[in-house]
């Protein structure tokens, strides 16, 4: 079995799954009880979440345990905006769909401006400079395109973002934290969003990180846990995975990285050479965990299942919106090609990926 499909999730960490076993079976208290097992639960989170803000030297922050991201982004994009009665919202039109649908729900209400992107995936700072205004209330751009890769220049977002203070900025960091060295600081932005299973950690939990000082209202009801925004009682052992998780995989994030890079390129010279076969993702600013292509005269999903008769396991987008048998957002935005946007798939590395995975995946895919 060769697995190519780490962008739609990952397999647990053996040390991960150990503090994840350990806190299940010696820790399973609620954390909210008044008891002295319930306090006990609460100090072993309170010390799960020192240990990520100082991971990732976050100085300035609170953070909210959500399921997954999908429900992070949604809590961050609907509960800061809801306490506002109108407004502008900017985001892209290459968002995640827990993002980009999201946008779509506020359209009765709010402005929502989608900016485009260029062939290569990325947003332009001048679209962005055009559609500030006073009004805007928001901003919604990912660190790191799941689809194709495409690294956004977030540090300039920062710096055009400095003229309108008003205006908060949100960024999914799922497919970059862990993964992409950050050449900006997460301290600079209002949200920051995660998912634990894309970081070799387990399914079912993710996060929200608040700037202090930044209110949001909540969109869930129930209980005052997590300051009221996230009622319902937390799972300590996914909080302790978490944590472990961070702290073990940020620290390696350069020397993967590194590691990742050099089997992307060997992929993408191979590749190139064969002249039935497009490269959606771009060359540069792009992450080396993500080689999107297409082969015009192969649906994906058709190609998908080819390669899964030989044992390789790619996807042809998102996993959230794999099954839908739609176009890929993501490519039709960038070539304007409803062929290459149908006929996509998406290869996603990691550091356990190794070489002969790779020439066994471009000889299938020559042969195809």
């Amino acid at each position: 079995m060769t697995y190519f499909d780490y962008g739609a999730t990952t397999p647990i960490d053996s040390e991960v799954l150990d503090a994840y076993i350990k806190a299940t079976q010696h820790f399973f208290a609620n954390t909210t009880s008044l008891h002295f097992l319930g306090k006990e639960a609460n100090q072993m989170m309170i010390q799960a979440t020192s240990d990520i803000f100082k991971t990732l030297d976050l100085k300035n922050h609170n953070l909210i345990y959500t399921s997954n991201a999908t429900e992070a982004n949604n809590l961050a994009i609907i509960g800061y905006v809801k306490q506002f009665s109108k407004g502008k919202i900017i985001t892209t039109k290459v968002e995640h769909a827990s993002v980009y649908q999201t946008m779509q729900s506020l359209e009765d209400r709010y402005t929502v401006c989608y900016l485009d992107v260029d062939d290569t995936g990325h947003i332009r700072l001048e679209d962005l400079k055009r559609e500030l205004t006073t009004d805007t209330l928001l901003v919604s751009i990912m660190w790191v395109n799941n689809i194709v890769g495409s690294i956004m220049d977030i540090r300039g977002v920062i710096e055009v973002m400095k003229a309108y203070p008003k205006a908060k900025l949100h960024v999914d960091i799922v497919q970059g934290l862990c993964k992409i060295v950050p050449d900006f600081d997460f301290n600079e932005i209002d949200f920051l969003t995660f998912s634990t299973h894309k970081i070799y950690g387990p399914k079912g939990i993710g996060g929200l990180f608040i700037k202090q000082g930044v209110t949001i209202q909540k969109i869930l009801y129930g209980s005052e846990a997590q300051n009221g925004l996230r009622p319902g009682t937390m799972d300590l052992s996914l909080i302790v995975a978490t944590a472990k998780a961070i702290k073990k995989f940020y620290s390696k994030t350069q020397e993967n990285e590194a590691y990742v890079k050099t089997l992307f390129h060997e992929a993408i010279s191979s590749l190139s050479k064969n002249p039935k076969i497009v490269i959606n993702t771009p060359r540069e600013h792009v992450s080396p965990y993500v080689i999107n292509l297409s082969i015009p005269s192969i649906k994906g999903e058709t190609l998908v299942h080819h390669l899964e008769k030989e044992m390789i396991y790619v996807s042809t987008g998102s996993a959230c919106s794999s099954k839908l048998q739609k176009p890929e957002r993501t490519v039709l935005a960038m070539t304007n090609s409803m062929e290459l946007a149908t006929s996509s798939i998406r290869i996603t590395l990691s550091h356990l990926t190794t070489h002969p995975e790779i020439k066994h995946l471009v000889e299938v895919l020559n042969q195809l």
